[in-house]
């Protein structure tokens, strides 16, 4: 009879044996419907086998439940079941599958090489444990794992780790006796970088950091999404740039008479969306060769202003039904507020300019990579995962439709000479602004497979209609003034000096009748804002202790034409490498459009802020009429069948001097008048 002690069997007590406790619970399950018929017939028989067997079953008893006697068993749980799995458990009913191997294959014997090749099984691993090989498996599992030097590259080749590998044992003399690899033709090809793979396998974290690299590391850190927070509308937005893949051109004045076509640089998107509705707040078309903290602000006063449809040039029918951004869908979204800003780690998002007014006006905290208690420290694109994926939809369900598309990438077939698709179409700068604000009107109006195919702007409309905390809406006043320079300046001049007092400040000289008056502020610091970013001309003035004093105008030549600190600067930065000439008696906008129409533009694109110039003098304009310069190019040419197709809807150059610069003043807060 067997008389071996029972390994886990129950005592008369009723108790395991202390020595061999097993709880089956705690084994690891297996599915045994997902094996062959074959199989699964084997693996339910050691299955009853062992439960029978811990149950006390005897010999015959267990025979007749299983067909296996009593020895058969007893390796089976131990040799098999009890063994450690290499994820750090026991192998459990994993064991007892047919076929699976629980013990690595050992070679007892030196590898023979037969004639054919055959006999090396196992023979890398008797060369780790051989006296000539001593130290060899952690010295090369140790080169396999490290971090490569500054000039290297993460990822090392396999072909180079197995010429590492075949040296080290080229100086242990394995190649001198004539032993393997260095005895069959591939010279372990195919062994080492198996075992290379499985040290790697074994190692995921620094797997991820040779094959992946850093993109891999960040994505590894982020979780599969099912514990985000529980948001509400208007919690968070996301905020990123996209630079647009589509070629453009801007039409300017020919000396030689008519127009010529400049091309000019791709421009950046930056968009704002709510991430619960998936909507889209606002965005700012940057015209700069990269973006910059006033283009991120500009997109804010966006988010909060009122939308209105453009007057379209290319399409009358572009905006499909209930197309628009929520500010210009009802007025309680008009200036709504958010909680949370999430942005990457650009300075143009975290500055302090930005940060700024993220509070003081809109009352949201901005999350950032920078903030180590933040889970965006990251530094992953899942941390931003909506605007991500807009970004991929406004570019595959727009600009990558036209033929002035860059495509995604020098190799995407989608790419066929931009350059002379957009001067064969002439598709100008203002058709880009068109088609862009119709793409992203029209992505408010379509159904969203994330939100029940519902629109983003009816997503909306759900929550805010369940929701019962009110939108925080933030001050008209504020938003207006958001993008604007604010610093502290000192009153110069006075009787002392005999000049009229001033303040320096953006690259100007600002002052105003009333200074005359109020000697008493000589010297002292003032606050001096630009309330309008469009028009740098004007400026109001306050005191540090919050009190406004009035308003003060730009010396010359910056006191004519509307323009933006960037223009001046630029302006400034031409003038000092003697490209145009400034004096008290010429207008400095109208300098910076001559000199951009006049200069030879066929390899270089226009300065960035001629094209500044160029939506600064349309605004202006059309403030000035009252109307759309589009509406106005309708009343002019009714006749317009009658045009050159290529003609139609053609935005005609903007004069400075068609502009009377005092025409109207900026709405600025004015004080007492002293």
């Amino acid at each position: 009879m067997y008389s071996r002690t029972r390994i886990g069997s129950m005592g008369k007590a009723g108790h395991v044996h202390e020595n061999t406790p097993i709880d089956l619970a705690a084994w690891v399950a297996v599915d045994e419907r997902a094996l062959p018929e074959s199989q699964r017939e084997l693996f339910l028989r050691r299955k009853r086998g062992i439960q029978r067997y811990l149950q006390g079953a005897s010999a015959a008893e267990l025979r007749d439940a299983c067909g296996f006697g009593l020895p058969h068993i007893y390796r089976l749980i131990t040799e098999r079941c009890l063994k450690q799995h290499p994820d750090g458990t026991l192998y459990g009913w994993r064991g007892a599958l047919p076929h699976q191997r629980v013990k690595a294959y050992a070679r007892s014997t030196p590898p023979s090489i037969g004639k054919w090749g055959g006999g090396a099984v196992g023979a890398l691993q008797w060369v780790f444990e051989s006296p000539e090989g001593k130290g060899l498996e952690a010295k090369f599992r140790s080169h396999i794992l490290d971090t490569p030097g500054l000039l290297e590259t993460p990822r090392r080749p396999r072909l180079t780790l197995v010429r590492w590998f075949l040296k080290e044992l080229q100086q242990r003399g394995f190649e001198r006796r004539g032993e393997w690899p260095f005895n069959v033709e591939k010279r372990g090809y195919v062994s080492i970088p198996r075992f290379v793979d499985k040290v790697l396998d074994e190692n995921p974290p620094r797997q991820r950091a040779i094959l992946g690299g850093k993109d891999a590391q960040r994505k590894s850190r982020a979780g599969d999404g099912t514990n985000r927070p529980s948001l509400h509308i208007f919690d968070r937005v996301e905020c990123d740039a996209h630079k647009l893949d589509a070629r453009m051109l801007v039409l300017v004045p020919s000396p030689h008479g008519g127009e010529e076509a400049r091309m000019i640089h791709r421009l950046w998107v930056v968009v704002i969306i709510e991430v619960v509705s998936r909507a889209v707040l606002g965005y700012h078309l940057s015209l700069r060769r990269e973006c910059s903290a006033e283009d991120v602000l500009r997109a804010i006063k966006h988010a909060l202003t009122q939308w209105a449809p453009r007057e379209l040039q290319f399409s009358g029918t572009a905006y499909v039904e209930a197309a628009g951004l929520p500010s210009g869908r009802s007025p309680r979204y008009l200036g709504a507020c958010w909680n949370e800003f999430s942005v990457d780690g650009a300075l143009a998002n975290i500055c302090a300019r930005v940060e700024r007014p993220m509070t003081e006006v809109v009352g949201a905290r901005v999350l950032k990579p920078q903030n180590p208690h933040s889970y965006s420290s990251r530094r992953s694109l899942d941390d931003r995962p909506f605007i991500e994926s807009f970004f991929g939809r406004l570019a595959k369900g727009g600009f990558h439709r036209i033929s002035t598309t860059t495509g995604s990438s020098p190799k995407d077939k989608q790419r066929i000479d931009p350059d002379a698709a957009a001067k064969a179409t002439r598709f100008q700068l203002e058709y880009a602004e068109e088609l862009l604000d119709t793409l992203i009107a029209n992505y408010n109006a379509t159904p969203h497979s994330g939100l029940g195919y519902r629109s983003p702007l009816d997503q909306l409309d759900f929550l805010a209609s369940v929701s019962a905390a009110p939108i925080r809406v933030a001050d008209a006043g504020e938003v207006k003034r958001m993008v604007g320079i604010r610093k502290l300046c000192t009153l110069l001049g006075g009787v002392h000096t005999g000049r009229r007092p001033y303040f320096n400040f953006a690259n100007a000289r600002y002052s105003a009748e009333w200074l005359c008056l109020r000697t008493d502020l000589i010297g002292k610091n003032l606050w001096l804002h630009i309330e309008n970013e469009d028009d740098a001309r004007y400026a109001s003035v306050s005191t540090t202790q919050g009190i406004f004093l009035g308003a003060v105008r730009a010396a010359p030549p910056w006191h004519q034409t509307p323009h933006t600190l960037y223009m001046r600067q630029a302006i400034r930065a031409l003038d000092k490498r003697r490209l145009l000439h400034l004096s008290g008696s010429c207008d400095a906008v109208e300098e910076l459009v001559r000199y951009a129409e006049s200069s030879p533009g066929k390899k270089l694109p226009p300065h960035p802020a001629y094209l500044e110039a160029r939506r600064v003098l349309q605004s202006h304009a059309e403030s000035l009429a009252g109307q759309s310069m589009v509406a106005l190019a309708k009343s002019a040419a009714p006749n317009r069948a009658s045009s050159p197709a290529s003609d139609l809807g053609k935005p005609a150059p903007i004069e400075p001097e068609a502009i009377e610069p005092s025409a109207s003043l900026p709405p600025l807060r004015m004080a007492q008048q002293w």
